[in-house]
C-alpha cells in the first residue's frame, strides 16, 4: 500500500503546471463512427441528441448511431421523431454476442458491417446516452490522432454534469483529480493512459482485429486497455477537449455501479497477470516500465481502503497514547513497542500522504482547470465517495468471477450544473457550464 502511494505520488510530479497543447490543428480529415449505448434511456436521449448535433466537423467525416439496446421505453421513439439513427438490438438480428454494454456495442459493429465499416471508417468512439460533448471534440482528437501517429485508442477529458450532491461531488472531484494527476501526468511521462468507458476513440482496424468487443468482463474499457497495452499497443489522452457524464446521487446506485466496476476490474487483474508479468520479465526496459505501470494499476488497493487503514492506524495510536498514560504492567510492553517504533512513523507517513492526495492535489487541480469551488463540500464529499469505494473493492473481490450480469445505472440529470475546465487554451476549448 505504501509502496502503491509512493508510485502514484512519484507520478503525480508530472501533472502540474499548465496543459498545454502539443500538437497543431489540422484539416479535417478522420472519419468517425460514433456509437451511443443507450438502454431505456428516454429521460436523457433527447438533450444527448441536441448536443452532438452541434459537433462542429465536416458532416460527411462522422456518422452517429444510438445503439438502443433492449430498451422498453420511449428511446427509440424519441430517436425517430427526432430524425436520429438509431439501432435496435431488440430486433435480434444478430446473436448476442456478450452482456450489457459491449454486447450491444457488437452488435451495432455487426449490424453496420463488421470488417466493411473500414471502408468507411478509421476510428470509433464510443459514448454513453447521457453524454454531452464539446462541440469541437473531433476536431481536437482527430489532430492529436493524425499529429501522433494514429494511436490505438486515445481517450478525452471526462468532466461531470452534476456536482451537487455530497456524492456526486466525491465522483466528479475524483475524476477532477484523476484527469490531471494521473491521466495527464502518464501522457507527459509516455506511459499508457486509462481507458473510461466512454468519451474515447479506438482505431477501427485494431478493433475489428481483436474481433470487436468479445469482453469477458463487465469492464470492457479496462479489458481493451490492458489489450492494447499487451499488444505493444498505444493509448492517449487530450486534456483540452472531452466529454461530461452523469454522476450517481444515490449511494444504492453508487454502491451497485461501483461494485460492477470492481467485479470486472479485478477479473481483468488475475487474468492478465501472467501476460503482464511475463511482458515485464522479458521486455525491453520501455515494455517493463509499462507492464509495471499496468501491474500496480490493477492490482493496487484504491483510495478508499487507504482511508480506512489510515483510520485504523490512527486509532492504534491513540490508544497507545491512552494506555501509555496508564500502568497496564508487563502484558503491554511488546505490542506497545511495535506500535512505537512501527505504527508511529507509518501513520504519520500516511498522514502526509492524504494530505498530499486529499488537499494539495485537488485545490491544485481546481484553480487549474476550474472556476470556483465549495471546499467543505469537495472534502466532505472525497471522504464519503473514498471511504464507501473500500467497501465496493472487497464485494467486487468477492464477486469477481461473476461477470455475467450487468447491471445499467441509471440516467436523469439533463445539464451540466458544474464549471468545468479552465485551459490555458481559452480561445480554443470554451467549456461553459451548460452544454444546452
Amino acid at each position: 500500500m505504501l509502496f502503491q502511494n509512493l508510485y502514484i505520488i512519484f507520478i503525480s510530479f508530472w501533472g502540474f503546471g499548465d496543459a498545454k497543447k502539443d500538437y497543431d490543428i489540422l484539416e479535417d480529415q478522420t472519419r468517425f463512427l460514433i456509437l451511443v449505448a443507450a438502454h431505456n434511456e428516454e429521460s436523457v436521449i433527447e438533450k444527448t441528441i441536441n448536443n452532438l448535433r452541434q459537433i462542429n466537423y465536416d458532416s460527411n467525416l462522422f456518422d452517429i448511431y444510438i445503439v438502443n439496446d433492449n430498451s422498453t421505453d420511449s428511446t427509440g421513439d424519441i430517436c425517430d421523431k427526432l430524425g436520429f439513427n438509431h439501432i435496435d438490438t431488440i430486433e435480434n438480428i444478430y446473436p448476442r454476442e456478450g452482456v450489457g454494454k459491449p454486447g450491444g456495442l457488437q452488435y451495432a459493429l455487426r449490424y453496420l458491417g463488421f470488417e466493411k465499416l473500414l471502408d468507411k471508417y478509421d476510428v470509433l468512439m464510443v459514448l454513453d446516452a447521457d453524454n454531452h460533448v464539446d462541440k469541437n471534440i473531433l476536431k481536437e482528437l482527430n489532430s492529436q490522432w493524425i499529429s501522433k501517429g494514429k494511436p490505438e485508442a486515445i481517450q478525452s477529458y471526462l468532466g461531470a454534469k452534476n456536482s451537487k450532491s455530497f456524492l456526486s461531488c466525491g465522483y466528479a472531484t475524483s475524476y477532477w483529480i484523476t484527469n490531471r494527476f494521473f491521466q495527464l501526468a502518464k501522457y507527459r511521462m509516455g506511459l499508457p493512459n486509462c481507458l473510461g468507458g466512454t468519451g474515447f476513440i479506438i482505431r477501427l482496424d485494431y478493433l475489428i482485429k481483436e474481433n470487436g468487443f468479445l469482453c469477458k468482463s463487465l469492464t470492457d474499457d479496462l479489458e481493451t486497455q490492458i489489450n492494447i497495452v499487451e499488444n505493444g499497443g498505444r493509448i492517449l489522452w487530450n486534456h483540452l477537449v472531452g466529454i461530461y457524464d452523469e454522476k450517481p446521487d444515490n449511494i444504492k446506485i453508487s454502491i451497485r455501479q461501483r461494485t460492477r466496476w470492481s467485479q470486472g476490474h479485478w477479473f481483468v487483474a488475475f487474468k492478465n497477470f501472467k501476460n503482464l508479468f511475463k511482458m515485464f520479465l522479458k521486455g525491453n526496459a520501455k515494455e517493463k516500465f509499462k507492464a509495471f505501470d499496468q501491474l500496480l494499476y490493477l492490482f493496487g488497493l484504491g483510495k478508499g481502503i487507504q482511508l480506512l487503514l489510515l483510520l485504523l492506524s490512527i486509532t492504534i495510536v491513540f490508544i497507545y497514547f491512552l494506555i501509555n498514560k496508564i500502568d497496564f504492567g508487563m502484558f503491554f510492553q511488546i505490542n506497545i513497542s511495535l506500535v512505537k517504533n512501527f505504527l508511529i512513523p507509518l501513520t504519520t507517513i500516511n498522514i502526509l500522504i492524504s494530505i498530499y492526495s486529499y488537499l494539495i492535489l485537488p485545490i491544485y487541480a481546481f484553480k487549474k482547470d476550474k472556476k470556483k469551488v465549495n471546499y467543505i463540500k469537495f472534502l466532505i464529499g472525497t471522504l464519503y465517495f473514498g471511504a464507501t469505494y473500500a467497501i465496493t473493492q472487497l464485494l467486487g473481490l468477492i464477486k469477481w468471477k461473476k461477470q455475467g450480469v450487468w447491471v445499467k445505472t441509471p440516467h436523469k440529470h439533463q445539464k451540466v450544473s458544474c464549471k468545468e475546465i479552465k485551459t490555458e487554451n481559452r480561445e480554443e476549448v470554451k467549456l461553459k457550464e451548460s452544454l444546452n
